[in-house]
């Protein structure tokens, strides 16, 4: 953008038409690039607003880049290597698919500027012209290939580290995930609450109802977890087998409390089991609020020794410590 700026003002700005339509194009690319970089850093990679924001992007490349070479002398502008980056932007978000898209649009566009800025197709230009669409295609080709072969080892590589963070069967973070999660919270002197929770007389619904109702209970209680805490307050983890961790980002008691109750009041309107013999599920609970120096194991046995306590005064119940 600066080197658009300094050729456009010392060599190429002659009225004052070209300086409006420049000054314009400006503001447009610096807010286009405010937008962007919210998009990238601050939202999901799946969400709505990510997935415009930067597919338009490419839009917004492309019209950019046929002004700015309108305006700096044409096909001949030195800023004329702008395509390539169009055509490498269109791979990055559309992969192949999209790269030949732009290929497309970017030669039309090439077409169109000869027309109207250069004047139409000169004999003695022609040679240049045809290196200059045949470099298209080939980085355009090559470009498309190249990302999307990258994106799809990028795709496995996060489906490969979210089987190693989450449990299969609740969709929760698993075992290891909670004690990088509890650790990194610690080091970044956070105070939150740890919540341990265990599904009352568990065994006892695997040895009756079979593992498969056991393991349909597992995901139940993963569902409502997930959709309980979001991100902002905390995070939920299957700690093994029929026992749960919840960090919570908050001091307040009555805040975690609340969380806590609106997540046995749905698991209350559950049922499980066959049409004759269904059943419902409850759980007991043991938390402790970390505003001292507490290690991860202090921390750990502090909330577990509540949970058993909860569990020992007769089950369906939170105890705080």
């Amino acid at each position: 953008m600066l080197t658009s700026t300094i050729l456009f003002l010392n060599y190429y700005h002659r009225t004052t038409t070209d300086l409006i339509i420049f000054v314009v194009l400006f503001v447009l690319a610096v807010t286009y690039m405010a937008v962007t970089e919210i998009a990238i850093h601050r939202s999901p990679v799946d969400s709505v607003f990510y997935r415009y924001a930067t597919r338009i992007g490419v839009l917004m490349d492309y019209t950019a880049f046929l002004a700015i070479i309108s305006l700096t002398g044409g096909t001949n502008s030195p800023l004329y290597p702008i395509a390539y980056l169009v055509l490498l932007h269109a791979s990055l978000y559309w992969s192949l698919v999209g790269a030949i898209v732009a290929i497309v649009m970017v030669s039309i566009g090439y077409i169109g500027v000869v027309l109207w800025v250069d004047g139409g197709f000169m004999q003695q230009e022609m040679p240049r012209h045809l290196f200059n669409f045949a470099f298209l295609i080939m980085i355009g080709v090559i470009g498309g290939i190249i990302v999307a072969r990258e994106r799809k080892h990028f795709v496995e590589k996060g489906i490969f580290e979210n089987l190693a963070k989450k449990d299969y069967l609740t969709g929760l973070y698993n075992h290891r995930s909670f004690q990088e999660q509890i650790r990194e919270t610690i080091v970044q002197k956070k105070h939150f609450c740890l919540v341990m929770g265990d599904i009352d007389y568990f065994k006892k619904i695997n040895d009756q109802y079979g593992h498969q109702v056991g393991d349909a209970v597992l995901r139940a209680i993963g569902t409502l977890l997930n959709s309980v805490i979001s991100a902002n307050q905390g995070s939920a983890f299957r700690y093994g087998g029929e026992e749960f961790a919840l960090i919570l980002y908050t001091q307040d008691q009555q805040e975690a409390a609340e969380i806590l109750r609106q997540f046995t009041d749905k698991l209350s309107m559950l049922e499980f089991g066959a049409d004759i013999a269904k059943f419902p599920i409850t759980m007991s609970f043991g938390a402790t609020i970390r505003n001292k120096e507490q290690r991860t194991t202090e921390l750990v046995a502090a909330a577990d020794s509540l949970l058993y306590a909860a569990k020992e005064q007769g089950r369906n119940r939170l105890i705080w410590g």
